[in-house]
Parts: C-alpha cells; sequence; structure tokens
C-alpha cells in the first residue's frame, strides 16, 4: 500500500489508541471480545470534546483508551480543552487513573505537609486545561489540583464511596467555578510600584504598604499553580506569604530548571 511503517506506527500508537490493542513484537491484534460491539458511545464522547486529546501527555496513549472505552469504569470528568502550560503534574495521571478505575485508595502528602493521608479517588476533572482529583478524604468530599500533590502511593484498601457521597461529588464537579483560595504575597520595594499601577495577579488587591517600601498583596486563585509564571517573573522581589505550598512549588521547579541546566 507504499505507507510507511513510520506512519503505521503514529496511526496505532495515536489514531487508534482508544482500540483495546494486543501487541507481541511487530504484531498488533484487536482484542476478540471488542469485536462487534458498538462503538457509537466512544464515537459520541469523542465529538463532545473536540479537542480534549490535547488535555493528555503525549506518551500517555493508554489514558486515552480508558477514556474512550465506552466499557471501562467512569474515570475522566473534562469541561473545556484550553491548555495548562504547567505540565509538571502529569505523572500523577497514570496512577491515579490506575487506582479509580481498580476502586482502590491512595496515601499522598501534599505539597508543603509532612503528613501522609489516606483518601479514595473519585475523577480526574479537567475545568479550562487544569487537572483536578475529586475523591473522599476523612468521610468529606473535595476537589483538588493535581500541582498540590507532592507524593503518591496505591494501597490495597478498596474505595467504597457511598452513594451520598457520590451525589455531592456530582455537584462539586459541576459547578462552574471551582472554589478559590486566598494567597498573600509581599513584593519588595524595586517591583511594588508595578503592583500598585496595576493588577498583575488574578482579582489582585492590596492589603497594605510596609515601612521599607514593599507591599502586601493578597489574590484569590483556584489552583496555586496560577500564580508560578508571574512569581517566576519576578523573582527574587516576589515571595507567598502564604500558604506555604505555593512557595514550595516555586522552589520545586526552580530545582528542576537547574538541573536540567
Amino acid at each position: 500500500f507504499n505507507v510507511s511503517p513510520r506512519t503505521i506506527q503514529r496511526d496505532l500508537n495515536v489514531r487508534l489508541a482508544y482500540l483495546p490493542l494486543e501487541r507481541e513484537g511487530q504484531t498488533y491484534w484487536l482484542d476478540p471480545s471488542y469485536f462487534g460491539r458498538a462503538s457509537t458511545l466512544a464515537i459520541l464522547r469523542l465529538c463532545e470534546q473536540v479537542g480534549a486529546k490535547t488535555l493528555f501527555p503525549d506518551d500517555h496513549d493508554a489514558l486515552l483508551k480508558q477514556w474512550l472505552n465506552p466499557n471501562a469504569s467512569p474515570v475522566f470528568v473534562l469541561s473545556g480543552f484550553q491548555l495548562d502550560e504547567d505540565d509538571s503534574h502529569h505523572q500523577w495521571l497514570k496512577p491515579l487513573a490506575k487506582v479509580i478505575s481498580q476502586q482502590r485508595n491512595v496515601r499522598l502528602t501534599w505539597v508543603g505537609e509532612q503528613a501522609e493521608q489516606e483518601l479514595e479517588p473519585y475523577r480526574l476533572v479537567n475545568k479550562r486545561g487544569r487537572w483536578y482529583l475529586a475523591g473522599v478524604m476523612a468521610d468529606a468530599p473535595f476537589i483538588e489540583p493535581l500541582s498540590s500533590i507532592a507524593s503518591l502511593k496505591q494501597i490495597e484498601t478498596p474505595a467504597a464511596i457511598s452513594e451520598s457521597q457520590q451525589h455531592l461529588l456530582h455537584r462539586l464537579i459541576e459547578q462552574e467555578a471551582i472554589p478559590t483560595h486566598e494567597v498573600v504575597l509581599k513584593a519588595a520595594s524595586p517591583i511594588a510600584h508595578e503592583f500598585k499601577l496595576r493588577n498583575i495577579l488574578p482579582e489582585q488587591t492590596l492589603i497594605r504598604e510596609l515601612e521599607d517600601g514593599s507591599v502586601l498583596l493578597a489574590s484569590r486563585v483556584f489552583d496555586g499553580a496560577q500564580l508560578l509564571p508571574v512569581i517566576k517573573t519576578y523573582l527574587p522581589h516576589l515571595e507567598v506569604i502564604s500558604p506555604a505550598g505555593i512557595q514550595a512549588l516555586v522552589k520545586r521547579d526552580l530545582k528542576t530548571l537547574l538541573s536540567r541546566m
């Protein structure tokens, strides 16, 4: 058919990624249980969320298969398809997708915290290009950005999310706006005038001016990672006072950058 091996490889790994293909060496075949199965639902999912493929990491074809498989346990909730420039948290997508499909619990630590917490993951949610984890922690439904996760490990405890908790989680996921959090920052005197002249931060407000010429600022964000580009631009004169977790994110990113140089 005059088709190059590279084109065939691309078609198998990208265009046909939603199919349950089996492989042995250079031989590919379709799972026999998939023959005769109507794929309308998978096509509808793809049509309803055109462009959503770009939200997944380039090397995570297995996640696409999981998303498009109509008979798989629900794992993802996607709303909109703007791209998130910060992809450092993509490492959590595969392990979380696995435990959600297997209905297992996880233990994780949040950025800026030492204590390990056990929780029941429910869905991976993408809103406006940003990934969140929805689940139950200490019997309370929650939704938090993946960028807030510092470490994660699967445990064998089965997840047991009740119907009432699932109902609350669906309401939380369907909210148009993710709940925002206040972040307090300090802009040193060399850059303070810029923040007094215009709003550089999301929902920026001036708390007060300090005697040394610096200013305290407040910003409301739904994910601390929103502030990282601004903070990096004004380093070392802009620092996060609270919560400490965002400053930890900045240090993590700087260490990663320096390790690549």
